[in-house]
């Protein structure tokens, strides 16, 4: 009974040994990351689930999503290694919330149509996403267009980007 109970402890052990030894480690080019925040609001009205990306010349994605009170925290993945924070640096930024437009047709009916009718039906449901109102400018989501700017320093902080009505403009 002790020895059952004594193999079970160093089984757990071992297990997690193994769990811990089996992460992903840090890649050696990860830059340093500095907490950082994007907040998103119309006037004083936050919006939520905006995917705020940082553009970065370099191999690392810098990114984030708002959250009820408009509030994106960014994370910076190297190599499928994530971090929270962001390099220090000057960022262009995109912020990008399509909205939500419904699918007439269910996941059945879609899954079952030819090549030709899936996008035929991909066209006009598109169209009515571009078409229908937005939260957020449509040109803030473009990498070319994106008039958004950043810089992040050593001391981290946030930067907040208001609509100011003017997503559908």
């Amino acid at each position: 009974m002790v020895m059952n109970r004594l193999c079970r402890i160093l089984f757990c052990f071992l297990c997690l040994t193994l769990a811990v030894g089996c992460g992903k480690s840090r890649p050696k080019d990860m830059p340093k990351t500095y907490p950082f925040k994007v907040k998103v609001v119309d006037g004083s009205r936050p919006i939520e689930e905006v995917h705020v990306v940082l553009i970065y010349d370099q191999s690392p994605a810098i990114s984030g999503t708002t959250d009820k009170s408009g509030v994106a925290e960014l994370y910076t993945t190297l190599q499928g290694y994530t971090v929270k924070g962001a390099p220090s640096g000057s960022f262009r930024v995109t912020c990008r919330k399509d909205p939500n437009v419904e699918h007439w047709k269910t996941a059945q009916e879609r899954a079952e149509m030819n090549p030709g009718e899936a996008s035929e039906y991909f066209e006009q449901w598109q169209a009515k996403v571009d078409a229908a109102p937005r939260e957020v400018p449509k040109i803030w989501s473009d990498f070319d267009q994106t008039p958004l700017t950043l810089t992040i320093t050593d001391r981290g902080g946030e930067v907040v980007f208001d609509v100011d009505g003017a997503a559908n403009d």
